[in-house]
C-alpha cells in the first residue's frame, strides 16, 4: 500500500501505520485516522430484471458492478445515492429503499481504502441509455438469479445482491 513518506505536521519520515487505521508520526505524535469511507450502490429494477454496470475503469475494470459511488462531504446516503445515480445514468431515483450495508475492500492507485458499501432498491420506468461512457462500459439487465458471481466486481456488491435476493423483494 502507499502511504505517507513524510508527517504533514512537522515533515519527518519517522511515520507509520498502524492497525489498519492510522499513521503515527513517531517525531511530534500527530495522528491521521484513515477512517472508513461511505460508499451507497443501487440495485435498480427494470421490467422485471436488475440494472448492472460494466465496469470501465479499474479497479474491476470489464466486471460487473451496482452504479453508485462514494458519500461527499456533508451528504446523506441517500443525497449520495440520487447524485450518483443522476450522474452516472442520467435518471432519476423516486423513493429508494435502504437495503443493508457491508464492508468492501476499494484498492484504488496502490492504496487500499476500507468502505461500508449501503445498499438502495428501487424500480424505475426508464431504462437509462444517455450514462456516463467514463465510468459505465456498458449496461448489463439480468435476472436476478441468473447473475454470474464470478464476473461480479467486489465482495461488498455479491453481499448487497445476496440481501436483496433475501429481502422479500419481488421482481
Amino acid at each position: 500500500m502507499k502511504t505517507f513518506n513524510c508527517c504533514p505536521a512537522c515533515g519527518s519520515s519517522d511515520i507509520v501505520f498502524e492497525d489498519d487505521k492510522r499513521f503515527n508520526c513517531r517525531e511530534c505524535g500527530f495522528i491521521y485516522f484513515h477512517n472508513v469511507a461511505a460508499a451507497v450502490g443501487a440495485i435498480l429494477e427494470y421490467d422485471g430484471k436488475l440494472v448492472l454496470i460494466k465496469r470501465a475503469k479499474e479497479p474491476g475494470k470489464g466486471k460487473l458492478d451496482l452504479p453508485g459511488g462514494f458519500v461527499d462531504p456533508k451528504e446523506s446516503a441517500e443525497e449520495a445515492l440520487i447524485r450518483e445515480i443522476k450522474e452516472e445514468l442520467n435518471i432519476n431515483l423516486n423513493g429508494p429503499k435502504y437495503l443493508g450495508s457491508y464492508p468492501n475492500i476499494y484498492q484504488y492507485e496502490g492504496v487500499i481504502y476500507y468502505t461500508c458499501d449501503l445498499f438502495f432498491y428501487c424500480k424505475i420506468d426508464v431504462l437509462p441509455v444517455d450514462f456516463s461512457k467514463t465510468e459505465i462500459e456498458d449496461l448489463v439487465l439480468l435476472d436476478p438469479l441468473e447473475i454470474p458471481e464470478d464476473k461480479i466486481a467486489f465482495e461488498s456488491v455479491k453481499a448487497g445482491l445476496g440481501i436483496f435476493k433475501s429481502s422479500g423483494f419481488s421482481i
